[in-house]
């Protein structure tokens, strides 16, 4: 099985969470935390954040992408689809793989949160496809320089598809030559 880049990234995303009771120090490879007290705000990698939420260590504060901006963003990629691309909150792919994770948690018999869940997968494709085809159309422009308001993953994507589309155009120019 291959291992997801991406997903390695995003399970590492820092999030913000509050002690709900005296942490102890903890010191493995990759964490070093210091005594931290109880009610005491910290930021912890993503993946220890959840086994600190299951033990009961911690309350998660960060919970990704809050209602507020995933409306502004449906709002400006999926009703202005042929439109420049907009700028994303930031992180907004890692912060999306928060939202999603924490939706899907416990939704098996709870319709209301099973909605919920459909709302933000439903909002999140939308904001996707709208996002992959303006950087198409951006990487078929013969541009002369990467866009601004990409986040990290969508700079890959346009310099792949850039490259990609600029090797396609010569070959096609060179036969229309000959």
């Amino acid at each position: 099985m291959a291992l997801n880049k991406n997903l390695i990234e995003y399970e590492n995303t820092p999030v913000k969470v509050v002690a709900l009771r005296k942490i102890s120090k903890v010191d493995t490879p990759g964490l070093n935390l210091v005594d931290v007290d109880e009610r005491k705000e910290f930021t912890l990698p993503y993946w220890i954040a959840k086994i600190f939420v299951e033990s009961g260590l911690v309350r998660l504060i960060d919970e990704g992408i809050n209602n507020d901006e995933w409306t502004q963003v449906h709002f400006k990629e999926r009703f202005n689809p042929t439109g420049p691309l907009s700028v994303l909150p930031n992180g907004f792919y890692s912060r999306a793989y928060v939202s999603l994770n924490l939706a899907s948690e416990n939704v098996e018999d709870n319709r209301a949160k099973q909605e919920q869940l459909n709302r933000i997968q439903a909002r999140y494709r939308d904001v996707l496809e709208s996002r992959i085809g303006k950087l198409v159309r951006v990487a078929a422009a013969e541009a002369s320089s990467t866009p601004k308001n990409l986040e990290t993953e969508e700079v890959r994507l346009f310099e792949v598809l850039e490259s990609f589309i600029k090797r396609w155009r010569e070959d096609m120019r060179k036969l229309g030559a000959e």
